[in-house]
C-alpha cells in the first residue's frame, strides 16, 4: 500500500514538471491547481500540502470564457 502511494505521488510530481519553469524551479517554487479552479506557485514543501489534500500538480486546465 505504502508503495502504490509514493508511486502516485511521484507520478503526480512528475506530470507537475512538464508545467512549470526553470525560473520556478530557481527560486524553489511549484504550481499546483488548487481546488480545481484556482493556479497557485507555491514553495516546494508546501507543495506536499496541497497535494496530499487533493490538489493536482501543475496549473488548472483552462474554464473557458
Amino acid at each position: 500500500m505504502l508503495v502504490r502511494l509514493v508511486l502516485v505521488l511521484t507520478l503526480v510530481l512528475l506530470a507537475g514538471c512538464r508545467d512549470d519553469t526553470i525560473e520556478d524551479r530557481k527560486h524553489g517554487q511549484s504550481v499546483v491547481c488548487h481546488n480545481g479552479s484556482k493556479t497557485l506557485t507555491v514553495s516546494n514543501a508546501d507543495s506536499f500540502v496541497h497535494l496530499g489534500h487533493g490538489d493536482t500538480a501543475g496549473p488548472c486546465p483552462d474554464n473557458g470564457p
